[in-house]
């Protein structure tokens, strides 16, 4: 934690009996799962942990005025324990429940929920976090340049949790993530940990570009930023990059189903993503340089890192970006025999300019829902060729320059954040 850091002695307070009592239980029951939530031959013991948390949890949503979520936590647990611990959990009631924060309020949760890109082993296991919302300053004057037609997203400062968002770098939690039978047709809220988000970037995204780009030519931007900046910036990003979403001819709010399959939701990914770096050259937005290094460098040359990139949304979005900067000059040179790439400034803005008008043509041009999906799949195998079963995609040759530093990278450790970590 630093000086910066919004955390009054009132919320670390609240926050001491889920560390020393209820998280080290939720990390001792996640540990008993397998992927899918369930519990293999659970024993008593199990059953008697997951009560004990629930009566925890359920104590300190009542303490501080959130009985509609003890309510909907007892009925989710009671339903699992009746239907057996190892059948998969329906924790619809919870994820209903949940309710986003006031900016400058706290929420805690606790469901089975699939805690994206945190460290292994990540599956729909039982997680908690406690968090305090804290929207960007610059938030009401950008709103009026960048109006955001339903702005569902809260920007957040994890203060504890468990080891799925405590361990590794799980930034996210939506409703389609918590462990559940039926499927979401409205996404009420998007909460991001944009305070982990430094740690993340300096660790991993900026040894994936050094490992592939020229000295020069890196963007430097987002280096070595004071962690509430970083915090600034990337909430920022993140409120545009959500806009974007519901905006254009497929908003994202009228086509969810459409926008989750993984051809159309990775053009569109890149899609918003490139809007927002656009926007941030284009003049106005606050820390716009900052915000453009830390898209390039996070969407380019962190997310391929993944492990399992070949399955990895995120990871094939940077993948293509990078082949799609590529084709159009914005990184130069032959990657052979360890030699490094140039980046170029322009013409990767240009690049961009050019992918948003090629994917909006798209739109314009498909009349259906499936029609999009082979479009948007046609478009995607032009620079993700097929994998191998059960793979997305594999990397060409001229790709695999973006997996230098994995290695390098896979032996550091999880990335851990402590209570009140900014």
């Amino acid at each position: 934690m630093t000086d910066q850091a919004p955390l009054s002695p009132a919320h670390l307070a609240e926050a001491r009996p889920l560390t020393e009592s209820l998280i080290p239980k939720v990390d001792r029951f996640r540990a008993r799962q397998a992927d899918d939530g369930t519990v293999t031959a659970p024993t008593a013991e199990d059953r008697t942990l997951l009560t004990r948390i629930k009566d925890e949890a359920c104590a300190w949503y009542r303490r501080n005025g959130l009985g509609h979520q003890a309510d909907a936590l007892d009925a989710d647990v009671a339903g699992w324990l009746d239907a057996g611990l190892d059948t998969p959990p329906h924790f619809a009631r919870s994820r209903d429940a949940l309710r986003p924060p006031e900016d400058g309020s706290v929420v805690f949760f606790l469901a089975p929920l699939q805690t994206t890109n945190s460290a292994p082993p990540v599956g729909k296991r039982l997680d908690c976090f406690y968090a305090l919302r804290k929207e960007p300053a610059a938030l009401p004057e950008l709103a009026v340049t960048y109006p955001h037609p339903k702005n569902n997203c809260q920007s957040l400062i994890l203060i504890a949790g468990s080891d799925g968002f405590a361990q590794g770098n799980c930034l996210v939690v939506f409703p389609e993530n918590v462990a559940a039978h039926d499927k979401i047709t409205d996404q009420s809220y998007a909460m991001f940990f944009f305070n982990k988000m430094r740690s993340i970037h300096e660790t991993y995204a900026l040894p994936g570009a050094a490992a592939v780009l020229t000295p020069d030519s890196v963007p430097r931007a987002s280096t070595g930023l004071a962690p509430d900046v970083c915090y600034e910036a990337r909430a920022i990003w993140g409120y545009l990059h959500d806009s974007m979403h519901f905006k254009g001819l497929w908003p994202f709010d009228e086509h969810i189903a459409l926008k989750m399959n993984w051809f159309v939701g990775l053009l569109e990914e890149i899609k918003v993503d490139a809007k927002t770096v656009l926007a941030c050259a284009d003049g106005g937005v606050p820390y716009a340089e900052e915000q453009i290094a830390m898209i390039l460098l996070e969407r380019v040359f962190r997310y391929p890192q993944a492990a399992d990139a070949t399955r990895n949304f995120d990871s094939g979005t940077g993948v293509f970006l990078y082949s799609w900067l590529r084709e159009r000059g914005a990184l130069t040179g032959s990657a052979r025999d360890g030699a490094l790439l140039r980046m170029d400034r322009d013409a990767t803005l240009a690049a961009l300019r050019d992918y948003i008008t090629t994917v909006e043509k798209l739109e314009a041009e498909v009349t259906t829902d499936d029609e999009y999906r082979a479009a948007a799949k046609a478009l995607v195998r032009d620079y993700l060729p097929a994998g191998e079963a059960k793979q997305r995609y594999r990397f060409t040759e001229d790709q695999r320059v973006l997996l230098r530093a994995r290695q390098s990278l896979d032996r550091l450790p999880p990335l851990t954040f402590a209570l009140a970590q900014w």
